[in-house]
């Protein structure tokens, strides 16, 4: 999703959690075709409710049927593994080993990927493990139950898993379970239809030379966008998770794999208090201690098996891990904000300074200032609609003041700038600003739903004063209508909540202005 902003909303853009790159052997000849083709441009391409989550692509071909023809390419090849790997999908091939303990004819990238599993829980000692989704079922039934699973449930359940969990015969290509614990191949399995879907364009279309994909927070980047000498990708803060919050770090990649995990995104609550959705498979227990873990390696496997066993693993455990892995670096942001880098990640990190906000004037006044504390959440979903090829709309979101004069650009998404001025209400005040950084790095989305938040200052960084706004949300869909949203907040010293009436493109939006709170 692409961020027409200044400074202040330049990180919006993409919202993903790992570039990945196939592993190994591209380098050389992408950056000698860029260079013997510098009549190429960059395409964007954006949908929603893709395996459950969001996909932006980022194309550089010479013309845009060929970037069209590598998005069709990436989306049948997303949807031909899907029918392999997928757990939600009682036809899969994952599905049938599933249901029973004898052999089951499976295909040979079903076999990778269990391959790939049982290498990482060997070298992880156990933190990384594929069979966990008997833990995922008693914790929501937890959830549901509103109390915490029985120890006595998780000590079994603990105990099992230190027990070979399946078998695999190469020569027959067939898997089988040998304990009751299911497969689940989340940790992994989205980066490796990332990188087969790569592949695939690779081969498939020469004349691209380069690409970014980001499924949902896992991100493949080979090459380089034309004039640059990698792709800029932010790294979310897991303390600030919404979507137009200012990075934490940032990273130039070109031929690399990044991968997040974290406890931020998805959590299961009961009685009041969070428990991760990553299990320490060695105890049954959600792991504690680290927000969030930010990997570049050389292959999207390594990646995101690496970020979720950091997740796992003590820090220094996990530092230790990652330098055991040739190529690999690390940014482990421990739950009490503590920011550990290894030391290889100095070859990709950016400049502090660019993902830095403006500061505050220190010498301006208002007579009723913003409330300290205080903010505006603007949660905006764009629902699955049943189209051929169905592609994100164009969208802006904007605060305006009771005069309506513009103040804020919280968010816009588009395909191609050029056509962002089919919003219509938005290009009056938003046109001429760039964007800087392509992709965010970030815990796996959901589908179709965005958290934005307003901290109370204007598009140059100062800050409002308190009182009524005016929040603006614009939708324009190819082929379809440009509707707006359109509802006014007070924001002073008490919280509210307004809510805008859903329409054709858009569900109902929820503003609230609320004192920010720890997680």
């Amino acid at each position: 999703m692409s961020v027409v902003a200044p400074r202040a909303r330049v990180f919006l853009l993409l919202a993903a959690v790992a570039v990945c790159v196939a592993p190994g052997g591209h380098g050389a000849d992408t950056r000698a075709r860029a260079a013997d083709a510098p009549n190429v441009s960059e395409f964007e391409f954006h949908r929603d409710h893709v395996i459950g989550t969001s996909l932006d692509l980022c194309v550089v071909a010479p013309d845009e049927p060929t970037a069209e023809a590598a998005e069709l390419t990436v989306l049948n090849e997303i949807e031909r593994l899907r029918t392999i790997l997928s757990t939600y999908d009682a036809t899969t091939e994952i599905s049938k080993v599933n249901r029973t303990r004898e052999p089951v004819p499976v295909s040979h990238e079903l076999i990778e990927v269990l391959r790939a599993y049982e290498q990482w829980q060997l070298k992880s000692g156990g933190a990384f493990h594929g069979q966990v989704g008997d833990l995922v079922r008693v914790w929501k039934e937890g959830e549901r139950a509103g109390r915490v699973p029985e120890a006595v449930v998780l000590d079994r359940i603990a105990a099992d898993l230190k027990r070979p969990g399946f078998k695999l015969d190469t020569d027959a290509r067939t898997a089988t379970r040998l304990t009751d614990q299911p497969l689940n191949l989340n940790a992994v399995g989205k980066g490796y239809i990332i990188a087969k879907a790569a592949d695939a364009v690779r081969k498939a279309h020469p004349a691209v030379t380069a690409l970014l994909i980001n499924l949902g927070g896992d991100i493949l980047a080979f090459g380089s966008p034309p004039g640059g000498t990698g792709w800029a990708v932010g790294v979310q803060n897991p303390f600030t998770a919404f979507d137009n919050a200012a990075p934490v770090a940032g990273l130039r990649v070109t031929n690399q794999a990044v991968a997040t995990s974290g406890d931020y995104q998805r959590f299961y609550a009961i009685d009041g208090k969070r428990y991760s959705h990553i299990f320490d498979p060695r105890t049954g227990r959600p792991a504690e201690g680290v927000s969030s873990a930010t990997v570049v390696a050389n292959d999207n496997v390594t990646a995101n098996a690496l970020a979720t066993t950091l997740c796992v693993l003590k820090p220094e455990e996990g530092l230790k891990l990652v330098a055991g892995v040739p190529g690999a670096a690390c940014l482990i942001i421990t739950s009490d904000g503590k920011q550990i880098r290894s030391p290889g990640l100095k070859l990709f990190e950016l400049a502090p300074a660019r993902f830095a906000l403006p500061q505050d004037k220190k010498d301006e006044k208002k007579a009723d200032p913003w409330p300290v504390g205080f903010q505006v959440t603007v949660a905006v979903e764009l629902p699955k609609v049943e189209a051929k090829r169905y592609r994100k709309p164009y969208t802006a979101v904007w605060i305006e003041d009771d005069q309506g004069k513009a103040v804020k650009t919280l968010a816009v998404w588009g395909n191609a700038p050029k056509y962002l001025k089919t919003l219509r209400d938005w290009w009056k005040i938003g046109k001429g600003d760039g964007d800087l950084v392509k992709a965010v790095a970030r815990a796996t989305r959901g589908p179709g739903k965005y958290d934005l938040a307003w901290d109370g200052k204007d598009d140059k960084g100062n800050p409002v004063s308190q009182g009524k706004y005016v929040v603006r949300v614009e939708v324009h869909r190819e082929f379809g209508d440009d509707v707006t949203q359109r509802g006014e907040i007070e924001c002073k010293d008490k919280p509210a909540v307004v809510k805008l009436d859903k329409n054709t493109e858009a569900a109902e939006t929820v503003v609230e202005f609320k004192k920010v709170g720890k997680k």
